[in-house]
């Protein structure tokens, strides 16, 4: 069965907003959650990275594995699959009965996502018309907003009448309904030829990516371990090259990053998320020490940046259909490393709107990038390597994830050391900020680069063209 219908496509499109709003609702949940999180079960700032960057960890290390197998299964039974693994995760983190056994649950509750953040986008780009998919990947902004804005008050909301474990909790019975939901509305996929699964290059890239970003995460504080993990990662991509030019069927191919709009949008969109990461992890701890906010309060305050987002990202999908993806990216970066730098200057006595301002400002930059440039990268794909492209993606989104939040706790740790609060912490943040500030700029050079060379080779196509012009129709 196609995975066009003559069903409207904005049914498929609901099954996957329950997965996206789900792991989204999750990850700020759990945001708002770190500084109880970390006075229970007595873990300091650089313990609590760790519940982070261990989930982002995993998710990087599996992606494209779960995007590569989506191509060869079917995108509808590794999506529902990933929801079930998902669910049961966030039941084990709510029972978790130590931080060591929280971030090993974390682990399992990202393998999990993401399968269902590989399968995403490519569900969106092949059941959508070409003039529609801007549209429909500024209605994914969407979905990840209404997360995000839920978040927030939802777990100021929880952590004000219930224990911290409930922001895992709430994820099940929303995991389950989706999980049906998916299974119900997503066709099925027709027997079809299956080339051979990649497993070595499977386990070369989870260890090179893992040992990469965790050498990241001690570059501040350089020792033996980091010289090792250095190595370690080195030496498998190198492994991880060699073996992928001779494999039959190879988990990432090369040919794909041959094209200036997938190579350049996947490292803009890298580089955007360590940008945006920068703040997200330390701005909770901004709120709680420096400005004493009560959860609830905290979670509002932190709803300032998916409420600009659930404006900005339908609205640049929908300019992206009409003038292109040339000027938004390189606009929303812009507008991004502004926030930053003015949230870098934060204080002790900063008014809590004003704060917010700030932080609305970096959720419009993030908004008016998003869908432009997952636009760019998904409509030069074609048809049979959606399930890969999404996987590349997402594994670009999460591994800046991972970065931003590695180089924000170690930075903040070495300007501020072990500061709960005072003039030390606030070194420590906009020293985390300004470097964030700065991947956005390195972002919006990728996005020019983008621009101007597809430009010049003729690349960047009208909609109607990509992806969907002349190739068959991938299946579910």
């Amino acid at each position: 069965m196609h995975l066009r219908s003559p069903r409207s496509p904005w049914i498929a499109f609901s099954a996957i907003a329950v997965g996206t709003f789900m792991a989204t609702l999750d990850g700020n949940i759990v945001n708002v959650a770190l500084p109880t999180i970390g006075a229970q079960l007595h873990a300091t700032i650089d313990r609590l990275e760790w519940a982070v960057t261990a989930y982002l960890l995993a998710i990087s290390a599996t992606l494209l594995t779960m995007g590569r197998a989506a191509d060869l299964v079917g995108l509808r039974t590794v999506y529902v699959a990933g929801l079930v693994v998902f669910t049961f995760g966030s039941a084990l983190c709510g029972a978790a009965p130590s931080f060591p056994a929280l971030v090993a649950a974390r682990v399992f509750q990202a393998v999990g996502a993401s399968a269902t953040m590989a399968v995403g986008p490519a569900v969106v780009t092949a059941t959508f018309p070409a003039e529609q998919r801007g549209r429909a990947l500024g209605a994914v902004g969407t979905v990840v907003a209404l997360g995000l804005t839920a978040g927030p008050p939802i777990g100021g909301l929880i952590l004000a009448h219930l224990s911290w474990r409930w922001v895992f909790y709430v994820n099940v019975p929303v995991g389950i309904a989706g999980a049906a939901w998916a299974a119900r509305i997503l066709p099925r996929r027709r027997p079809g030829f299956h080339p051979p699964f990649d497993g070595p290059g499977a386990g070369l890239l989870a260890l090179a990516l893992a040992s990469l970003l965790a050498a990241v995460d001690r570059l501040v504080h350089p020792d033996a371990i980091a010289v090792a993990l250095l190595v370690v990662g080195g030496g498998a991509a190198a492994a991880l090259a060699w073996r992928e030019r001779r494999a039959p069927s190879p988990l990432v191919d090369g040919a794909l990053f041959r094209s200036r709009p997938v190579s350049l949008g996947l490292l803009a969109g890298l580089l955007s998320y360590a940008a945006m990461f920068s703040q997200t992890f330390l701005t909770p701890f901004y709120l709680a020490r420096v400005l004493h906010l009560p959860p609830g309060r905290l979670g509002l305050a932190l709803s300032a940046v998916p409420i600009a987002l659930s404006v900005a990202s339908p609205l640049s999908g929908w300019l992206s259909d009409r003038i292109g993806a040339r000027v938004l990216p390189v606009a929303g970066m812009v507008i991004l490393a502004a926030g930053l730098v003015l949230l870098s200057a934060a204080g002790a006595h900063d008014a809590l709107a004003s704060v917010m301002a700030r932080l609305a400002v970096c959720g419009v930059g993030m908004g008016l990038f998003q869908a432009p440039n997952n636009s760019v990268v998904m409509g030069s794909l074609p048809r049979q390597r959606l399930g890969s492209g999404g996987g590349l993606l997402a594994t670009a989104r999460n591994v800046g994830m991972g970065i931003g939040v590695a180089l924000a706790g170690s930075l903040f740790a070495l300007r501020a050391g072990s500061a709960p609060a005072g003039p030390a912490f606030l070194s420590g943040y906009a020293l985390a900020l300004r470097t964030g500030a700065a991947l956005a700029i390195a972002a919006a050079a990728c996005s020019v680069v983008r621009a101007e060379a597809s430009r010049s080779a003729g690349e960047e196509r009208a909609p109607g063209a990509g992806a969907e012009a002349g190739r068959p129709t991938p299946e579910v």
